[in-house]
């Protein structure tokens, strides 16, 4: 199913909007500062670039011939050129820049912000995953992505840090599937 640059948009921007509402209003309910502004700007910048470097590398190479070899990679490198580049091919670069960057923030705003700093770090990832839930093998590869980002987020305590790693794995990998993969 392929959709319209405006379809496609305006699905990511309500589903966020929607992650971004629950968020704000369970982080007020439970009195949890949401802060996502940096407390140093520079320090959480490299900390984001260098958190979001082993991600991309393990997305590039699953999506390499090397994902042919792993069984359930190669479900996932299917399901990627296929059908997740279908949604994805009228978007433009900047279309993939403001979806990622609102998955980054709601979803981190939710699952990092206050999911994880009520419930944990393994739930939180494990709702991270089911909320991701495409295929089994994706919401398994979404909790470990889950997990990830919840330990960068508990390692550094920042949450503009942890936004920036998930928008920038969004975008490198959303556009390396409608742009680069064959």
């Amino acid at each position: 199913m392929t959709f319209s640059r405006a379809r496609l948009l305006l699905f990511a921007l309500l589903t966020e909007g929607v992650v971004c509402a629950l968020a704000l209003l369970l982080a007020a309910w439970l009195q949890i500062d949401l802060d996502i502004t940096p407390r140093h700007a520079g320090r959480e910048l490299i900390i984001a670039l260098l958190a979001t470097t082993p991600l991309v590398v393990l997305f590039l190479a699953a999506m390499s011939d090397l994902g042919d070899r792993v069984g359930v990679l190669t479900n996932l490198k299917r399901l990627m050129r296929h059908d997740i580049r279908r949604v994805f091919m009228q978007a433009k670069f900047v279309d993939l820049f403001v979806i990622s960057l609102t998955a980054g923030v709601a979803e981190e705003m939710l699952f990092r912000g206050v999911l994880q700093s009520q419930l944990g770090l393994l739930p939180a990832s494990i709702l991270f995953g089911l909320v991701h839930f495409v295929t089994p093998a994706y919401a398994i590869v979404a909790t470990i992505m889950g997990f990830y980002l919840g330990l960068v987020f508990s390692i550094f305590d920042s949450l503009f840090a942890v936004v920036l790693v998930h928008t920038l794995y969004d975008l490198v990998a959303l556009a390396y599937i409608r742009y680069v993969q064959p």
